[in-house]
């Protein structure tokens, strides 16, 4: 016999060891201002994802990311789902389980700053549905260097455009958290705790978990109108938030979108949102808040380039224009002057910018 015949049926008996899909992704933006500043941000990331003998799907993920101020973040998640449910274990959001049960939204999702960065943290996270009802626990890692005594304090900076911790500050332990909904017709109930602060990137003048607290909460669906209520109880705190009731009104007729929502809380808020399709390349948008705090989005599309100018709440205006070319993406823009802000953000400058981002 032909002895690459042999060879191949040699190979063809034995066992093939199977191989996880493989992704690997990454992409770099660098942003070039007219005052001389270059900010440049670069990610790589691998995914990999299996369906075992069993049926179940394992998932794991690997990323670095690293921008112009040398802060080079390493981070990985790995996850194992099937029937009973999803386990999580690396990096999760830092108050996943908690916001998963908060379901009259009476606590705002934890932010690492006041420009509203989501929050993440080390831990393990379980979410499961049966019957209509969907359970989540975790517990996040520790979050302060070693978990014990008082943080330096770290003053603002141009980079992070607030201060971060303040001198004495409590250095944060592992936080617990676990959260129940039901949905029935419509109806959603919710309960929401978390045993300590979420991330010890907060103060108290962020959104989120700042300590330990509980909330419960309702949501009603009928048609076009959605109603919320929800109750935040704080454990260290002498006083906890007034409950929180909201309604949400939709109407979509054709090119027109509304939306139209009041809370009572904390100050009887209310605002409308408005959006128009005059055609497939013109839109128009609008929010108009309590106070008479109004932005204005429009935008114009054309083949592979957009058209965007945008008036924002502080009355300055933002125009740029895009070109899209698949991978890459490049912008030329104006940013308008912003207000400076809380926690030490400095007041930024009206800026010129040129941004090219690679993506694959």
């Amino acid at each position: 016999m032909n002895k690459t015949l042999i060879a191949l049926a040699i190979t063809a008996a034995l066992p093939v060891a199977a191989v996880a899909d493989v992704t690997i992704s990454g992409s770099l933006k660098s942003v070039y201002k007219n005052t001389g500043a270059i900010d440049t941000d670069s990610s790589l990331r691998v995914d990999s994802s299996e369906v075992l003998a069993n049926g179940m799907t394992a998932t794991a993920g690997f990323a670095i990311t690293a921008d112009t101020d040398d802060d080079t973040e390493n981070s990985g998640t790995a996850s194992l789902a099937g029937d009973f449910g999803t386990l999580t274990v690396g990096k999760i959001d830092a108050d996943g389980a908690f916001q998963a049960g908060d379901i009259g939204g009476a606590v705002a999702d934890t932010t690492e700053s006041t420009s509203s960065t989501a929050s993440s943290v080390y831990g393990v996270h379980f979410s499961g549905t049966a019957a209509g009802l969907t359970i989540a626990a975790q517990v996040n890692a520790n979050t302060g260097a070693n978990a014990v005594g008082t943080t330096a304090a770290v003053a603002g900076t141009a980079a992070t455009g607030y201060s971060k911790y303040s001198a004495g500050t409590t250095a944060k332990t592992k936080s617990t958290q676990i959260s129940a909904t039901y949905e029935v017709n419509g109806l959603s109930l919710g309960y929401a705790y978390a045993s300590a602060d979420a991330t010890s990137a907060n103060t108290s003048s962020h959104n989120g978990i700042h300590e330990g607290q509980s909330a419960v909460g309702a949501s009603y669906t009928m048609g076009d109108l959605v109603v919320t209520v929800g109750k935040q109880n704080l454990s260290d705190s002498a006083t906890s938030p007034d409950a929180r009731v909201s309604a949400t009104y939709t109407i979509a007729a054709d090119a027109i979108t509304i939306v139209a929502q009041a809370d009572n809380y904390p100050s009887g808020d209310y605002q409308l949102n408005m959006s128009y399709a005059f055609s497939d390349a013109i839109s128009i948008s609008s929010e108009v808040d309590k106070g008479k705090t109004t932005t204005m989005v429009g935008t114009y599309t054309e083949g592979d380039m957009t058209f965007t100018v945008a008036k924002q709440d502080d009355n300055t205006t933002d125009a740029s224009i895009s070109l899209d070319y698949g991978n890459a993406d490049l912008t030329v823009g104006r940013v308008g002057e912003r207000a400076a802000g809380s926690l030490g953000r400095a007041k930024k400058a009206e800026y010129s910018h040129l941004t090219y981002k690679v993506a694959f």
